[in-house]
């Protein structure tokens, strides 16, 4: 017994030393260099996403949901996380605010009150949205943070983290 336990210390032993020797990996180029946000692809690209939740709040606004979705990256890697609620896939999104939402008037209002963009490459951005949704019997004060990916058709939303207050 006691040499199985010597024997196991001493491999143990060996694998920790090899692991900190390895060297990690040497990251020798980089494909993409910082975007500035004065660089004319951030202002462009600033100004396609601003157009494009624009026009998703318009179609929230106008009860349109079917509308509001274009917006969404329709596919089942779509990620929505509202609080501590997470739903996966374009098609789980809609059903959940269909779900949310079975009275289009009680949509409410949506109202941005300030969007940035961080464009992270030439495909790739952050989207900061501060919102507030004027509802039935009150309003719901909310911020999030978005990802936004260029596709061949535009700008889309592919994830999507809210959190909400009600004040």
């Amino acid at each position: 017994m006691l040499c199985r336990v010597i024997g196991f210390l001493i491999a143990a032993t060996t694998a920790i030393c090899f692991a900190q020797d390895a060297t990690p990996p040497l990251v020798t180029a980089h494909t993409d260099e910082p975007i500035r946000a004065d660089d004319p692809r951030a202002v462009q690209a600033h100004n396609e996403i601003q157009a494009l939740v624009f026009k998703m709040t318009e179609r929230w606004n106008a009860h349109d949901l079917a509308g509001f979705m274009e917006g969404l990256w329709n596919s089942k890697d779509f990620l929505l996380v509202v609080d501590a609620e997470e739903v996966r896939g374009w098609n789980e999104v809609y059903a959940a605010y269909q779900r949310g939402y079975p009275d289009p008037s009680t949509m409410g209002t949506l109202v941005c009150e300030r969007l940035e963009t961080q464009l992270v490459s030439s495909e790739v951005a952050l989207v900061f949205n501060r919102w507030t949704a004027y509802l039935k019997g009150g309003r719901v004060l909310g911020t999030s943070t978005m990802v936004a990916r260029k596709f061949a058709d535009g700008w889309k939303l592919v994830s999507d983290h809210s959190t909400t207050l009600e004040p």
